[in-house]
């Protein structure tokens, strides 16, 4: 169905799926009388590999004309390598989802600073996840928040003492970031329904 929305994520759309959900809701505000149905599954529960496998019933099935995929924080928190294995199983997954669908796919990359200590991981991750619009030209977009959110950290550093995180001590999204991210996601998704 060309006017569903299938938003897909794990901790990167916050630990309730905060992200996904403000999304629907301000697009909907935003645009109250564009045909849209969301269909969201966040936090997703499953590692990459198990997404895959069950990506029959629980993406294609859903026949969305896009998929969001907000994936691959917790396989990288979990990756005990060097992000490669997270890299390369979201790959099979995107390549998955391109020949199984005509839907549209849209991929937001992960913020080294929500894995601190490894963010090289995250640049492994995101790499790959940059190399999907060229793999896959016309199907597949990168939001690439990683580089919105190292924006705006550096603009508040100018800011000193009266600076916010994006992410608590602990590496979790602080309601800032849950609403910079929702609006983020936000206007990537519009331009895309507009350009269509």
């Amino acid at each position: 169905m060309e006017n569903r929305i299938l938003i897909i994520g794990d901790e990167l759309f916050g630990e309730q799926g905060e992200v996904a959900s403000r999304v629907a809701e301000m697009l909907l505000c935003r645009e109250p009388s564009r045909p849209m149905q969301f269909s969201i599954n966040s936090p997703v529960p499953l590692s990459l590999p198990q997404l895959l496998a069950r990506a029959a019933s629980d993406i294609i099935g859903k026949k969305a004309g896009r998929i969001v995929l907000g994936l691959g924080l917790t396989d990288l928190k979990k990756d005990s390598g060097s992000g490669f294995l997270t890299a390369e199983n979201y790959t099979s997954l995107v390549r998955e989802l391109v020949n199984k669908t005509q839907s549209g796919i849209f991929v937001v990359t992960v913020p080294p600073d929500s894995v601190p200590g490894v963010s090289d991981k995250a640049e492994i991750l995101n790499n790959a996840i940059r190399a999907f619009e060229t793999a896959f030209p016309s199907r597949v977009k990168v939001f690439d928040f990683a580089g919105h959110a190292d924006i705006f950290k550096q603009k508040q550093l100018e800011r000193g003492k009266f600076a916010r995180s994006l992410y608590s001590e602990d590496a979790k999204p602080t309601s800032l970031c849950i609403t910079l991210e929702s609006l983020f996601l936000q206007d990537c998704i519009l331009r895309e329904l507009e350009d269509k």
